[in-house]
């Protein structure tokens, strides 16, 4: 998270202050690994827009922690009509002894999924893979950077013979943090 700074101007006076949500919060990934520099893309506050269900709202939130080794993005979605709400937390860093992206996503109902991913420079694009083990299936999230503002996304689950079980598609558009204004 990165830090909030608020200032406050009184006459013939401007006070100012800075306030670490996180002390384990850094600006950016860590130089020494050029690869996380394409995970920098995540960072910062999104809205989600679903595909054929406008009425789930989602949003998230991801910053640099422990020295920009590790991009964690928290999310939510608010509950509506027949869909219940549904929260987690995403770290996802740079494996240097595999050569990998991988991420671990730990949901509010326990469960944990772990994804390896590559990058590709050319087209902008992640595409992160897992097999659930207990069904023999996969399931493939290609993540789309369309510009510093649009992330394009789909999830596609297949079965052990590759027949497509769900699909989920989807945009995140960037949300710019606010401006404090005195009044």
């Amino acid at each position: 998270m990165k830090p909030v700074v608020l200032t406050v101007s009184i006459p013939a006076t401007i006070l100012s202050c800075q306030v670490n949500a996180d002390p384990d919060a850094v600006e950016g990934p860590d130089p020494k690994i050029p690869e996380l520099q394409a995970l920098d893309r995540y960072r910062g506050q999104w809205d989600d827009e679903i595909s054929g269900r406008p009425e789930v709202k989602r949003s998230e939130s991801s910053e640099w922690i422990l020295r920009g080794r590790f991009l964690r993005q928290s999310w939510n979605s608010e509950s509506s009509e027949g869909n219940p709400g549904a929260s987690g937390l995403t770290l996802m860093t740079f494996d240097t002894e595999h050569e990998v992206y991988r991420s671990w996503a730990f949901l509010g109902t326990g469960g944990v999924i772990e994804k390896e991913g590559v990058w590709d420079a050319a087209g902008k694009t992640f595409t992160w893979q897992y097999r659930v083990i207990k069904t023999l299936e996969t399931v493939v999230t290609i993540a789309s950077f369309v510009d510093d503002a649009i992330l394009d996304w789909s999830i596609v689950k297949t079965d052990e013979h590759g027949k497509v079980v769900r699909e989920v598609v989807g945009r995140s558009v960037r949300r710019s943090l606010p401006t404090l204004r005195a009044a």
